[in-house]
């Protein structure tokens, strides 16, 4: 027993460099004994094992993360079974709204953002892909959650709260409980700048049909600057789009 639970603190303790590794251009070992409270030797006993594995790679400023963790999580992202599909309806709405396009799955009570792709008048520049976010403040997120049980999403509430993102994101919640309803009515979630100012979002949620009871495949979303969200994109093109997108997505998933 003694000796199991030593491999799994190890273990642990390998998972955490890395996420030191993660959060910094480099650390040296001196650095991550101070952070983790360990001694020298020992973080560069385990520096070194994952620069051997291939885990990390090391030069004059330290170790730091190498691309192989890029080629895990490309591998990981290409074994989700509705990626495929999704990335061609992510791409088709980027195309024909010339917006940033999006697809998130839930993992954990959590958002990763598993695909997306920039119209040629995509304002937004930031690199999404893969990042994990809270589900309550974003157009995506909220249309995951109006597809769980009210017990569901407390639970998610209470494992990661509802922190305010901006200052029009839903941090209360019996709000964001009559948004879910809302959202399940019309099949439409919408961003009001709510994760990013200055950023207007209207997403769809995908449902997986190809079981003997329904479960959740993601949603997918355009997003716009406030200043092109006019009337008619937020109630009429948009929620159009992500509907059939979603709709497509659902229907080739079921034939797989």
């Amino acid at each position: 027993m003694g000796s199991t639970q030593r491999q799994i603190k190890a273990a642990q303790k390998a998972i955490d460099i890395i996420e030191i590794l993660r959060c910094r251009d480099a650390a040296t070992p001196q650095e991550v004994a101070e952070v983790l409270d360990i001694s020298k030797t020992s973080a560069y006993y385990y520096l070194r094992t994952l620069k051997e594995s291939g885990y990390a790679v090391n030069d004059e400023n330290g170790y730091r993360l190498s691309l192989r963790l890029f080629s895990l999580g490309t591998d990981v992202r290409s074994k989700q079974s509705v990626y495929h599909t999704a990335s061609e309806q992510v791409s088709r709405l980027a195309d024909e709204t010339g917006e940033l396009a999006l697809f998130m799955i839930e993992e954990r009570g959590k958002g990763v953002y598993l695909d997306l792709n920039r119209g040629e008048h995509a304002a937004i520049q930031a690199d999404w892909l893969g990042k994990r976010c809270h589900l309550h403040d974003n157009a995506l997120g909220k249309a995951i959650l109006s597809l769980f049980s009210e017990d569901r999403v407390k639970e998610i509430i209470n494992n990661h709260g509802l922190p305010g993102t901006t200052e029009n994101t839903i941090t209360d919640q019996d709000v964001l409980f009559d948004e879910l309803d809302e959202i399940r009515e019309t099949g439409v979630a919408f961003d009001r700048e709510e994760q990013l100012e200055g950023l207007q979002c209207v997403a769809a949620p995908v449902i997986n049909n190809n079981q003997r009871f329904q479960s959740v495949l993601g949603a997918i979303c355009v997003a716009s600057p406030k200043s092109r969200m006019d009337k008619k994109r937020r109630t009429e093109e948009f929620p159009h789009l992500v509907q059939d997108a979603a709709n497509i997505i659902q229907l080739n998933h079921v034939s797989e």
